[in-house]
């Protein structure tokens, strides 16, 4: 047998590549570098091309304000206002999206939609970005989901901020709540590939649900972390194209299809996402346009509400904030 070069030494951590479940953000993540005023040309397109790529799931939006019987013909996910998509082209949507799995994220202290409604539409399931300290209060929205037939997902969010025991025991009891799966959330853009791989670690072997990660690139680790929770367990990963959204962005899609495609996932491809750079290139540039502040804002474990101001500073200011002995409290 021929031993492996450098470079495929450094890819063995998805060996398991057969069994990563690769859900795509983009309008729902990257909703947030426009206002969430997706026409309904980006949004099928997004769809359609991720869909031909191979990807198995495909977050839509939020479901915060989800009124089934009115028809907005012409108007997308999280359109002009930031509400979400109707029932109708919502279903359009799930259609564009087969045979991928189309979800929704339910913000949990907004009120619950209408989950019959939702999963009348054709939605498969739903997610719920839970603060590790207020898991407890999803319990009525997780029922509601799974008594609609809707897979319920908990998102564990700024995990970066919290002790490690913490987050499992809210993991814990979000599976005891009726969590089918349990994402954990780098909200902040701030973990490394060796406290990723321990917290994975650690839920590996106390959550008896499937886990998930989600990377945030500020110190563009998206990926290496993305690589360190899959050796360390999970299963579910997210990604968005060109790694569109909040704060520092997420993982680059296009960069996990490959690194998949390369240990033998043939199932997936890349080249229907080509339209996209110019469709989606208003977005990409405002990611771009962040990236200097998305990098402090990472590196200091800041939460969005402080983050946000940073990330339009220019790069003197952002050198000088972090500097300051202010930044390091």
């Amino acid at each position: 047998m021929t031993a492996p070069t450098l470079a495929q030494l450094g890819r063995q951590p998805v060996q398991r590549a057969s069994r990563v479940l690769v859900t795509d953000v983009t309008l729902r993540d990257g909703g947030y570098l426009n206002g969430h005023t997706w026409t309904d040309e980006q949004a099928h397109a997004v769809v359609r091309a991720v869909a031909a790529c191979g990807v198995p799931r495909i977050e839509v939006g939020y479901t915060e304000g989800f009124v089934p019987d009115v028809r907005r013909t012409g108007e997308a996910p999280g359109n002009r206002g930031g509400g979400p998509p109707s029932a109708e082209l919502l279903g359009a949507l799930v259609d564009a999206a087969s045979p991928a799995t189309v979800l929704m994220m339910v913000k949990p202290f907004a009120g619950a939609p209408d989950w019959n409604a939702l999963a009348a539409c054709g939605v498969g399931g739903v997610r719920f970005p839970l603060p590790v300290t207020r898991v407890d209060e999803a319990a009525a929205l997780l029922a509601g989901a799974r008594e609609a037939g809707l897979e319920a997902v908990v998102n564990l969010i700024r995990v970066s901020a919290h002790p490690l025991d913490l987050t499992v025991a809210a993991a814990v009891r979000a599976t005891e709540l009726g969590a089918q799966a349990l994402y954990v959330a780098d909200s902040n853009g701030s973990l490394t590939p060796d406290a990723v791989g321990e917290l994975m670690r650690a839920l590996h072997s106390s959550v008896p649900v499937p886990l998930g990660f989600h990377a945030h690139d500020n110190l563009r680790l998206a990926f290496a972390n993305t690589l360190a929770a899959l050796a360390a367990g999970a299963v579910h990963v997210d990604a968005s194209f060109a790694g569109l959204g909040k704060g520092g962005g997420n993982l680059v899609l296009e960069l996990l299809l490959g690194a998949l495609r390369s240990v033998g996932r043939d199932d997936l491809t890349l080249r229907p996402l080509a339209p996209l750079a110019q469709l989606l290139e208003a977005e990409t540039a405002v990611k771009r346009s962040q990236e200097q502040g998305a990098w402090a804002a990472g590196l200091l474990d800041l939460d969005m509400e402080r983050a946000v101001p940073v990330f339009d500073l220019p790069l003197d200011e952002v050198l000088a904030f972090v500097d300051s002995p202010a930044a390091r409290r």
